[in-house]
């Protein structure tokens, strides 16, 4: 396949091919910058093309990076991606989706308010929340899943979060989406662990992102859960998704690691 020569360094092992979806900021961006600093290739996709574009400098990496921009929603756009991956790399080694959340749902308009009782949501808004946080990683695994399957390995990781595990008052649909992906990750695990897909999730709890901008009201009263006392950083959230992505024993399989400070 195209790529495998490329893919080693001098006396290394061969350097993976992670595809990340939703890079351009947050938890994503912090991703794709570990994953480069461990020397992996990268195919990385987001809807923000703005976004992409000044990660395409951070990262610069030539010919060792693919960015395309992408609507997680669109099973037709997403498998476009994984074919210009493979195009490019040859291989897929690991599929982190990253893709989802509420706020870029409130900022482009599509959702009027990413905190909402459950009884003012109207149905319409009911659909993009599912599509973008549970129908993205159904599309991006769908993707993936069949050249992996046919090397014999791979990794899938998909972000969830933790109130996809307690749930969460205002985000009803968001956490049942949620509940979703990680419904969905434990069930392909039994699906393809044995053929030598690897399926994890994370569960990240209230992170420094765009969700809960510096010394906001949200922010504020998001601290007051945490048992650790701050909000999580991206970085501490990437760390966990890069090594399911790399490091991970292939006997971890089908499992949800929360990272979220501990209880409250």
């Amino acid at each position: 396949m195209p790529g495998d020569q490329d893919n080693k360094a001098a006396g290394d092992e061969p350097r993976p091919v992670i595809l990340l979806a939703g890079a351009a900021h947050g938890i994503g961006r912090a991703m794709a910058l570990q994953a480069r600093q461990r020397g992996a290739r990268l195919a990385i996709c987001d809807i923000d093309q703005a976004g992409l574009q000044a990660l395409t400098s951070e990262l610069a990496m030539g010919e060792d990076a693919l960015l395309l921009p992408v609507d997680i929603t669109q099973a037709g756009s997403v498998a476009d991606f994984v074919t210009a991956a493979l195009a490019r790399f040859g291989r897929i080694d690991a599929a982190i989706c990253n893709a989802g959340g509420m706020i870029s749902l409130v900022h482009d308009g599509l959702v009027t308010s990413n905190i909402r009782a459950f009884k003012d949501i109207p149905p319409a808004d009911w659909k993009s929340i599912v599509d973008l946080n549970l129908y993205g990683a159904l599309n991006l695994a769908h993707a993936v899943l069949p050249g992996m399957l046919s090397r014999g390995q791979g990794r899938i990781v998909f972000v969830s979060s933790v109130s996809g595990l307690v749930g969460g008052a205002g985000l009803s649909v968001y956490a049942a989406a949620k509940g979703g992906v990680i419904a969905f990750a434990k069930s392909l695990a039994r699906e393809v662990s044995a053929a030598g897909v690897s399926v994890n999730s994370v569960a990240p709890g209230g992170v420094a992102t765009r969700a809960f901008p510096a010394g906001s009201p949200s922010a504020e009263r998001r601290v007051q859960s945490v048992a650790i006392g701050r909000l999580g950083l991206p970085d501490e959230i990437a760390n966990v998704a890069i090594y399911l992505a790399t490091d991970a024993p292939p006997y971890l399989t089908g499992e949800v690691i929360s990272v979220s400070g501990g209880p409250p």
